[in-house]
C-alpha cells in the first residue's frame, strides 16, 4: 500500500473488511460515500483528493467540464469537486446534489481534523451531528468539523443542492 500500511492494517484502521477493500480495488463493487469516508479517514486523505486523482501540476482554473464528479451508487448523492486540485489556498469547494429522501452518514474522522462550511443553495436538508439535528434551508450556512459523526439527510420531496467549503487544519469541535 502506498500509505505504508498493509491491507490488514487498513482494514483494521478503517473498519472495512479486506474482502470489500479488494472488491472496490478491482472495481467489482461500487464504493458508497460511507465506505469511502472510512477508507479516506484511515489513510488520512480527503475524499476530494481521491475523487480528483490527478497527477498533473496544480491549476488555478478548472472548467466545469473538467471538474471531477462522483455519484454514490447507494443513495444517488452526487459530489463535484469544483476547486482546482491542490489549490494554493488550501481550500476545497465541493458542490453536492442530495436527492429527495437520501441519507448519507459519515463516521467521525478522528485523524487530521478539518473544518467545513455548508452553504445551502437550493432545497432543505437536516444535518445530524452526533445527537443534535440542524435543519438547513436555502441561504443557511453551517460551520462544523468532522470530529463527530455527521449525517446529511434530505427528508423532503425535492432534491437539495449545497456547497461545502473545506479548510484544512485543526478542528475546534464546533457544532
Amino acid at each position: 500500500m502506498q500509505a505504508g500500511m498493509t491491507l490488514n492494517e487498513l482494514a483494521a484502521r478503517s473498519g472495512v473488511s479486506r474482502a470489500m477493500i479488494g472488491r472496490v480495488e478491482r472495481a467489482q463493487s461500487s464504493a458508497t460515500a460511507s465506505l469511502l469516508n472510512k477508507l479516506c479517514a484511515a489513510l488520512d486523505v480527503s475524499l476530494s483528493g481521491v475523487v480528483a486523482l490527478a497527477d498533473k501540476p496544480p491549476e488555478r482554473l478548472v472548467r466545469l467540464a473538467d471538474q471531477p464528479q462522483w455519484r454514490d451508487p447507494e443513495s444517488g448523492y452526487r459530489r463535484r469537486h469544483a476547486s482546482p486540485t491542490d489549490a494554493a489556498s488550501g481550500i476545497e469547494i465541493i458542490v453536492v446534489d442530495l436527492p429527495a429522501g437520501a441519507r448519507v452518514p459519515y463516521s467521525p474522522w478522528g485523524r487530521t481534523a478539518f473544518t467545513q462550511q455548508l452553504l445551502m443553495l437550493q432545497g432543505a436538508i437536516s444535518v445530524h451531528i452526533d445527537a443534535k439535528t440542524l435543519r438547513l434551508r436555502e441561504g443557511d450556512c453551517l460551520d462544523f468539523d468532522v470530529m463527530r459523526a455527521v449525517t446529511f439527510e434530505n427528508e423532503s420531496r425535492q432534491d437539495a443542492r449545497y456547497v461545502i467549503v473545506i479548510r484544512r487544519g485543526t478542528a475546534q469541535g464546533k457544532a
